[in-house]
């Protein structure tokens, strides 16, 4: 089962799923519609809130693979930089540290 998946789980726990990632909103919509993801895509082209979080793949103008659980006081939950863009925490870990 894919992140979209658990749509129900977050909103449960009063939580939303979003990804933040280099590209144009086009090319996000598009990809969305091609993997059938269901949650935002947001647009960072300036790696502004990508370099905020320090997760810049330097050199190379996208972010590293991270994941980010963040409370809405702005307390960081959880952080987990993976090695891969398939190396991401479980949904089971994510919904833990809400």
């Amino acid at each position: 089962m894919q992140l979209q998946d658990h749509a129900e789980s977050f909103a449960a726990k009063n939580a939303s799923v979003v990804a933040i990632v280099v590209d144009a909103p086009a090319k996000n919509k598009s990809l969305s519609t091609k993997l059938g993801v269901k949650f935002p895509i947001l647009s960072d082209p300036k790696l502004a809130a990508i370099r905020g979080y320090g997760i810049e793949h330097v050199g190379e103008d996208i972010a590293l693979p991270a994941t980010f659980v963040i409370a809405k006081d702005g307390r960081v939950l959880l952080v987990y930089v993976g090695d891969s863009p398939s190396d991401r925490p479980t949904v089971e870990a994510l919904l833990a540290a809400l």
